[in-house]
């Protein structure tokens, strides 16, 4: 039987799995149903496999019910602190001794320096901010085939790999976590051995406590910046920041902000950003570039306020408000008394 290792993420503080990952097991899950339907033979199976010191029984059922049949942790206290290398020595150990198929990585930060240290190792291909995995065939073979964004986000490009294992980075908030899969499944602890000490060292950490980070992974509303709200004063993107910060919000940003410097580039939603799955997305001047839709089109609610009525972005608004967004912006903020 093949297998789909699915590399898991873990938060540090409190040793709970991040959201990312229960969504690639699910995917994962799915995958292996999409290859018996082209192929009764392609038989896969998937394994979260996680480097930790130790792993919450609730965490663990959790990752079955998204779809795991199998939970590895390697096991070490040295996992408390992520170091890069670390990480990545320990798993080419214990993927020596257990291969598989395929391997999914969260495009995350940790995800994006592990992935391509680990593939480099394996001398085989790495496709990178996939929007799509999936299985197609190929001369009569099942093949995994990733996609992805290309050509400055204008184009999608499925690439197929050449040599196994065949390895994938996926945004987080692109495929939805689905809790129904079964209670429980095989469950083994790995002990590394031949892993290798970081060079870097850990001295401090500083918790930020402003909720207007540009951490959009459990973002429940988004107010985004469109180009739209620039003018010659350029203080409606402060503006924006101000609301969402008394509104509980997470403060957003276009690709083409974010161009022109009107915006750091760590608020920007988009295929050459984040991904949002937001309860609910307020655009407030976006016009609505392909790009920045393949960002936010999953969040369940999105209002966009434009005052072109033919806006490519009402395509995709579960409610249009055809107004200047920079009068909304200070509306809203003479109703919360603060502008």
């Amino acid at each position: 039987m093949k297998k789909i290792i699915v590399y898991g993420e873990l938060n540090l503080k409190n040793n709970e799995i991040e959201d990312v990952t229960f969504e690639l097991l699910t995917k994962a899950q799915k995958l292996t149903q999409e290859a018996l339907k082209l192929n009764p033979e392609e038989k896969y199976y998937t394994e979260a496999v996680f480097s930790a010191s130790y792993l919450l029984e609730d965490e663990i059922k959790k990752a079955y019910k998204a779809g795991a049949d199998k939970v590895v942790v390697i096991k070490d206290s040295v996992f408390d602190t992520f170091y890069s290398t670390v990480y990545t020595n320990a798993f080419l150990e214990y993927f020596e001794k257990n291969p598989s198929d395929i391997i999914l990585f969260p495009a995350t930060p940790k995800g994006r320096l592990i992935a391509p240290r680990i593939t480099a190792q394996l001398n085989t291909g790495l496709v990178a901010d996939c929007t799509e995995v999936e299985f197609i065939l190929k001369n009569n073979n099942v093949v995994f085939a990733p996609t992805r964004p290309t050509f400055g986000s204008e184009l999608m490009a499925t690439i197929i790999s050449k040599k196994a294992p065949y390895c994938a980075t996926i945004r987080p908030s692109v495929f939805k976590a689905e809790f129904s899969y079964k209670d429980n499944g095989e469950f083994i602890e790995y002990i590394p051995t031949s892993y290798h000490e970081d060079r870097i060292r850990l001295v401090r950490s500083i918790l930020n406590k402003d909720n207007n980070t540009s951490d959009f992974s459990n973002a429940k509303v988004v107010l985004c910046a469109g180009y739209g709200l620039y003018d010659s004063k350029n203080e409606y993107f402060d503006k924006l920041k101000k609301l969402a910060k008394i509104t509980n919000s997470k403060f957003a940003a276009t690709r083409k902000v974010v161009d022109y410097n009107l915006v750091e580039q760590k608020y920007q939603i988009g295929q050459t950003g984040s991904t949002v799955e937001a309860k609910l997305y307020i655009a407030f001047g976006v016009s609505g570039a392909i790009q920045h839709i393949q960002g936010m089109k999953n969040s369940k609610t999105i209002i966009a306020i434009n005052t072109d009525e033919n806006a490519e972005i009402f395509k995709y608004s579960d409610y249009k408000i055809i107004a200047d967004a920079k009068k909304v912006i200070d509306d809203l903020l003479n109703y919360f008394d603060i502008n």
